[in-house]
């Protein structure tokens, strides 16, 4: 899955700032939670590889998620539903050691009955978010992942495809200015996840009305712009979106009521449903 970065509104192009994977990686994802790729999805772990984009805190932060680096019109095939995550780490360490926060996760609404990645796949694969205002400025590795979860009613399995999660991580290397001081507690990756937790061992095929969400928990519930959780902010006047009150945003984003991060809905092509791939 290939990334790019928009900072309020404002390309900043595809690749510059996102440590770089292997070519073969993608659009393939980390099966083994104990794979040292589950990191960065990368051997490219040396940060003078990679630029550092500057962000404000409290300022809006674009993500994108694209099955390639050609089209990016498309975001994920769309039996791939899981949860969204976003973690963070001191660039000092280079992601080694208890050094992982989170800083979103966007798991399952039971009103709507959709996963975090629906919502992505309205919005062509674009989300916004706030870097949260009181973490301590300072050089950071940034790690989106979406969690696709088409195959994880069977235990991972090494070298089948077909069985266990997939992860799709990738770091982008920022540089935060804020007045903030708050160092949160941190945990390792590989680490934070094990292959029977109930968000990496789950049957989408099976009926159930809640998801646990996998990892550590949040570091603050703070750290992320509410808005409608059903494809985007509600439609004002003549469908365009409209802007509504910030109410507290909740400590367990699978409350239908205060969902956490805002999708950005963008018109998409008609495309072909594509049949389920199978894995061998």
């Amino acid at each position: 899955m290939y990334g790019g970065l928009n900072v309020n509104g404002t390309d900043t192009g595809r690749g510059e700032y996102i440590r770089k994977y292997r070519e073969s990686t993608i659009n393939t994802p980390v099966k083994d939670v104990n794979n040292i790729d589950l990191r960065c999805r990368t051997d490219k772990m040396n940060a003078k590889d990679t630029k550092n984009i500057t962000i404000v805190a409290g300022e809006k932060f674009g993500l994108e998620f694209h099955e390639g680096d050609e089209d990016t019109s498309r975001f994920i095939e769309e039996e791939h539903r899981g949860p969204v995550l976003i973690y963070m780490a001191p660039l000092e360490s280079n992601g080694e050691g208890d050094v992982w926060f989170k800083v979103f996760e966007g798991g399952y609404d039971p009103k709507t009955k959709k996963f975090y990645d629906e919502l992505l796949m309205k919005s062509g694969g674009k989300m916004e978010f706030t870097i949260p205002e009181e973490i301590k400025g300072g050089n950071y590795i940034m790690r989106p992942e979406v969690i696709a979860l088409h195959t994880a009613d069977k235990k991972f399995k090494p070298g089948s495809m077909s069985y266990g999660a997939e992860f799709f991580p990738n770091c982008v290397q920022i540089k935060l200015i804020s007045k903030g001081t708050l160092e949160p507690k941190g945990y390792p990756i590989p680490g934070i996840y094990k292959a029977d937790d109930p968000g990496i061992f789950f049957n989408l095929w099976d009926k159930y009305d809640s998801y646990v969400i996998p990892g550590p928990p949040m570091y603050n519930a703070d750290a992320g712009t509410p808005v409608d959780q059903q494809g985007g902010p509600p439609a004002g006047e003549g469908g365009e979106p409209s802007v509504e009150e910030k109410p507290t945003v909740p400590t367990t984003p699978t409350n239908p009521d205060k969902p956490i991060v805002k999708p950005v809905v963008v018109k998409k092509p008609c495309q072909r449903k594509k049949k389920r791939r199978s894995y061998q």
